[in-house]
């Protein structure tokens, strides 16, 4: 029984983190596909960037993050939530795609409500909602393995504090402000949420 049981997580784990890449490769093909469409056009999906406070553009909220407008860009900010995503899909396929989706509708709703009005675009709002939950759920939760994961996460990307300021008019500050906040506080509450479940467990110990 032991070994069929063993034989069953081991599945169950491979299909999950099987899930998990293709999660990610759906955001690498989605972002690579609006890049070379908007390169062969010269732009033209950029006017599909989310524009603060016009309600036309409000539904652009679906289409904004898999927009890039350079080369550089585009790999950069793949990169960065491939791993990120990594870090996230420890807890499985269902924690990742939740995190993604409430990172990316609270951001953006907060980017449309009070950034600069000019086009903003790109992964990056999401970027931060991942960083900011991996940070602030690994320090709620305080199990070894989130642990561990908000150390990796605060010595590889430090640098990306930096982004929440705004040094660079270029570049959308608040979409890192809003997603890191975003993200901050879904890894708080679901972080408290697996403490409690993680003490029920154990008391529940003979």
């Amino acid at each position: 029984m032991f070994l069929m049981c063993g034989e069953f997580v081991m599945f169950d784990l491979k299909k999950e983190w099987r899930d998990i890449f293709l999660v990610i490769l759906l955001f690498w093909g989605l972002s690579f596909t609006a890049f070379v469409i908007n390169h062969i056009s010269n732009g033209a999906l950029n006017s599909y960037g989310l524009l603060p406070r016009h309600v036309s553009h409000l539904s652009n909220i679906a289409f904004y993050p898999f927009i890039h407008g350079t080369w550089s860009h585009l790999i950069f900010n793949l990169t960065s939530f491939t791993l990120l995503a990594l870090g996230v899909g420890v807890n499985g396929v269902a924690r990742l795609i939740n995190v993604i989706l409430l990172c990316w509708l609270f951001g953006s709703i907060s980017v449309w409500l009070f950034g600069r009005i000019s086009y903003h675009v790109g992964l990056s709002g999401i970027i931060y909602g991942i960083w900011g939950y991996l940070l602030i759920y690994g320090l709620v939760l305080r199990s070894i393995m989130s642990l561990i994961i908000t150390f990796l996460v605060l010595v590889y990307f430090s640098s990306m504090i930096w982004g929440v300021f705004p040094f660079n008019y270029l570049v959308s500050f608040e979409s890192h402000l809003f997603g890191a906040i975003a993200g901050g506080f879904i890894g708080y509450f679901l972080g408290k949420k697996d403490r409690e479940k993680l003490n029920c467990h154990y008391d529940q110990k003979p």
